[in-house]
């Protein structure tokens, strides 16, 4: 089984034109945390907005379910309508549900979502009951019987969630299990650049990233060079994932560079797309398949997930 560990929240998405992101002070195509008065104040901004459950590992966790794997989430919601929003889709979905409810009234976390023309995703996160998480909140059992565990990096911030992502890896470790970390934003590296390469030295098997990220942690002049830095670095990480956006993919392997094409589609919303992307790879991992097997399954999924609005595609997936 596959244990995706993340934020839990739900998704509130709308589509702007490009002058809005100047009007409402949005960083445009970047991750913004958010206080709850900011989260409400962008909400009454948002035309017919969509929601949807969300998350970035509860998204990864989702379309691995839909593909036909086995997996699991663990996050915490409130007990609230937007929680019960959020646990209602992951058993719709068919995946295994460990999130948890918190003793504190803080409201499930919420995303707000602004798409503009150009396809890209502005998104303002209040992380709510989710950025809590702690140690006493995991599901032990899951994760001793998880081949995998995913962890997405948005969910480093807190100390305590921190420390229930250092237990896991650990525990994960102990029972024969692999752990993968998504660095989810060049906003999480550059504030945890070098906690992130102590964990990832000490305890992950695959690290999934773009290009921004990867050389947000390496400190590099280009892409290239942070391959070979990270190589260098990090040698006992398995594989390194790193999306190149419309130029596909680059997998590193054994001393090895895979490159991938990506997947041609048309882009209306790039919400989802790492999330999809690295759910394609994780299937195949946990299918065993191939590195090429893998990686087309990654880049078809995420060429899926940005051809319409949302993270939960209404199209049948070929």
């Amino acid at each position: 089984m596959i244990i995706c560990i993340g934020n839990a929240l739900v998704d509130s998405l709308t589509q702007i034109e490009e002058s809005k992101i100047n009007e409402l002070s949005l960083n445009k195509a970047r991750m913004t945390l958010v206080d709850k008065e900011r989260s409400n104040f962008l909400l009454q901004n948002m035309e017919n907005p969509i929601y949807e459950a969300g998350g970035s590992a509860a998204n990864t966790a989702y379309w691995i379910s839909q593909l036909g794997g086995e997996v699991g989430f663990i996050g915490k919601i409130s007990n609230d309508e937007l929680g019960n929003q959020f646990q209602s889709s992951l058993k719709d979905s068919g995946l295994k549900d460990f999130t948890v409810f918190e003793e504190e009234d803080n409201q499930t976390g919420l995303c707000a979502i602004f798409i503009t023309p150009d396809g890209e995703r502005t998104m303002n996160t209040y992380l709510g009951a989710g950025e809590y998480l702690s140690v006493n909140d995991l599901n032990v059992d899951s994760i001793k019987d998880a081949n995998i565990l995913y962890m997405e990096g948005y969910l480093w911030d807190k100390p305590s969630s921190k420390e229930a992502f250092l237990h896991a890896a650990k525990l994960n470790k102990e029972t024969g299990g692999m752990n993968a970390i998504s660095l989810s934003d060049v906003f999480c590296v550059d504030m945890h650049r070098e906690s992130f390469k102590d964990f990832i030295k000490s305890d992950i098997d695959y690290v999934f990233c773009n290009e921004d990220e990867l050389n947000s942690l390496t400190l590099q002049s280009s892409t290239n060079e942070s391959f070979k830095y990270f190589e260098e670095k990090f040698p006992k990480v398995k594989e390194l994932i790193c999306t190149l956006g419309s130029e596909g993919a680059v997998i590193l392997k054994n001393g090895e560079r895979h490159s991938f094409e990506a997947t041609e589609t048309r882009v209306v919303d790039k919400t989802g797309a790492g999330d999809f992307f690295a759910a394609g790879y994780l299937y195949g991992l946990q299918k065993d398949l191939s590195v090429d097997k893998s990686a087309n399954f990654a880049n078809k999924s995420a060429a899926h997930v940005i051809s319409e609005i949302g993270v939960r595609p209404k199209r049948k997936f070929n």
